[in-house]
């Protein structure tokens, strides 16, 4: 990507890509600089999706360092919720830089920065003379937008899903009218990866493809006919891509078999609720909020600008527009078929399923605008620097949204707070109890931040009123205050029934309470109890 000249006609001043190229770079350090800052290294505790990643990746930096191949591949395949491959990258990154809260949300800040300067590189691919400009219009807006600084900062899969669908794009694009098989070979290999990644994605990025495919399909059965009667050596380009569009389907097919050949019946039992019936998010009912529900996560979520976001929405209905980059339309496929996917086949919504079309959307906004900024300017200077003042203006009202972004708010205490003074009080070797179901204190982040825990570790969603468990035994609680911002943290009532059980046994004296601690900032009281005798 990016064949301009290092040097521009044998002078020592850079070229626009190269130019545009530092820039990015630069921009993405520092922005990226402050958000690893204000928000990886002051992170809280990881809710649960967040814990039950790090476990994955935990478990496996364990089996590696101890040189258990056997475990190891336990520990691979029983993974089928989420398949493996994020758990094998975090993995490496426990290894390298230890298990922590930090090392898991580093790979997630990694991934986010290498998906800015992808995004200016497929930017340069598709857009001609002009890519640079619109690479470094969508770079600044990924470095703005909401949605993409919260996946920089919590340990999810969602941004390694992203980072793959724009690599493939990429490969796909520049590799198309080449005649070298090795490049499909990668490209079957990364569309691959997406069954091994989420079984959302798969299906999300797998058809995308597909429909590309057959767009190109029928340019190029038409060409190959009249070809034909000029001459059938005349078409070999339609033959050689056919070629090796059924090397990628035999590669695909592979992988996919390779995944699905061991526990196939439950694996597929999965793939089919995860993607339709326990996706994730929340059940929207009627047409009409479908319809709508993720238009709106484009308004909210993409850019730091409601305004902006809007555009972006309005951009995604000028194809004609962007046709004037050669290679804009392919985004457009990208986006519709998963758009179209989200919301005529999976009736559960969330914002982050639409994760890995985000850059593509920014990318496509910037096309429009640099378009239409040039062909004012071409016609009237005044009407260009207007445009810019539509879409500026507007979004100025926005910018202590923008601010939030890269400092929000830190209360004096935090959950993780909390967890280190369990983990400080409870003498070592002791069993711990906690029946706790917190976004931020549930069965599996104590598991995590209790990962090296010589005692027993008794963790469950849902209490069941045994009896206490013999031997010395810590039971951990906590009280929120009604006015804490660790209210939204209350998932259900095992709080409240938790509470009231160690309540009822320290009256009738199995229980006594052994330490107390208070954190003034959040809201939270911290209590430990300890079984008597």
């Amino acid at each position: 990507m990016g064949s301009d000249e290092f040097y521009n006609e044998g002078t020592v001043k850079l070229s626009p890509f190269w130019k545009g190229f530092v820039f990015v770079l630069i921009a993405a350090l520092l922005a990226g600089g402050v958000v690893f800052i204000s928000r990886v290294l002051a992170g809280d505790a990881f809710n649960r999706e967040e814990a039950q990643h790090a476990l994955y990746g935990m478990w496996l930096a364990r089996d590696i360092k101890a040189l258990d191949i056997g475990s190891f591949w336990y520990d691979t395949q029983r993974q089928m919720v989420w398949p493996f491959l994020h758990s094998w990258v975090l993995s490496f990154f426990f290894l390298v830089f230890g298990t922590s809260y930090l090392t898991a949300r580093l790979l997630s800040w990694a991934l986010f920065l290498a998906a800015v300067i992808l995004i200016y590189l497929i930017s340069t691919e598709l857009c001609d003379e002009k890519g640079w400009r619109v690479g470094i219009v969508a770079s600044l807006l990924a470095l703005t937008s909401p949605i993409m600084i919260r996946f920089a900062a919590e340990n999810m899969i969602e941004g390694l899903g992203a980072l793959l669908f724009m690599a493939t794009a990429g490969l796909y694009m520049i590799s198309e009218e080449r005649k070298i098989t090795v490049e499909y070979v990668l490209l079957a290999f990364l569309i691959g990866l997406s069954i091994y990644t989420n079984y959302l994605y798969a299906y999300l990025l797998i058809p995308a493809f597909i429909v590309m495919t057959l767009v190109r399909l029928g340019p190029l059965t038409f060409e190959a006919v009249q070809l034909r009667r000029r001459g059938e050596k005349e078409a070999v380009h339609f033959v050689w891509w056919s070629y090796r569009k059924f090397i990628v389907l035999g590669v695909l097919l592979f992988l996919c078999g390779s995944w699905f050949s061991f526990s196939f019946s439950r694996k597929i039992f999965l793939l089919y609720n995860t993607i339709f019936k326990y996706s994730g998010g929340t059940v929207v009912e009627g047409w009409l909020p479908n319809l709508i529900y993720y238009p709106k996560v484009i308004i909210s979520d993409l850019a730091f600008s409601p305004w902006i976001g809007v555009l972006m929405l309005a951009a995604l209905f000028l194809p004609r527009v962007a046709s004037r980059y050669h290679g804009l339309n392919r985004l457009y496929i990208y986006v519709w078929t998963v758009l179209l996917l989200l919301t005529l086949t999976i009736s559960a919504k969330t914002p982050q399923m639409i994760y890995i079309i985000v850059p593509f959307i920014l990318i496509i906004f910037s096309g429009v605008v640099v378009y239409l900024f040039d062909s004012l300017k071409r016609t009237n200077k005044a009407w260009a620097y207007g445009l810019a003042a539509v879409i500026l203006i507007p979004a100025l009202i926005s910018l202590p949204r923008f601010g939030g972004l890269y400092l929000p708010e830190q209360g004096e205490g935090s959950m993780i707070k909390a967890l280190d003074y369990f983990q400080a009080t409870v003498p070592g070797k002791a069993g711990i109890v906690s029946m706790l179901n917190l976004k931020r204190l549930n069965p599996e982040v104590v598991k995590f931040h209790f990962r090296d825990w010589p005692g027993e570790i008794i963790a469950e969603t849902q209490f069941s009123g045994e009896e206490i468990p013999a031997g010395e035994t810590y039971f951990l609680s906590l009280e929120i205050d009604a006015n804490s911002p660790y209210q939204a943290d209350i998932l259900d009532d095992s709080l409240y029934r938790w509470n009231a059980w160690l309540k009822d046994r320290e009256m009738d004296g199995r229980i006594r309470l052994y330490s107390v601690k208070r954190f003034d900032g959040p809201g939270l009281t911290a209590k430990i109890f300890r079984s008597n005798p």
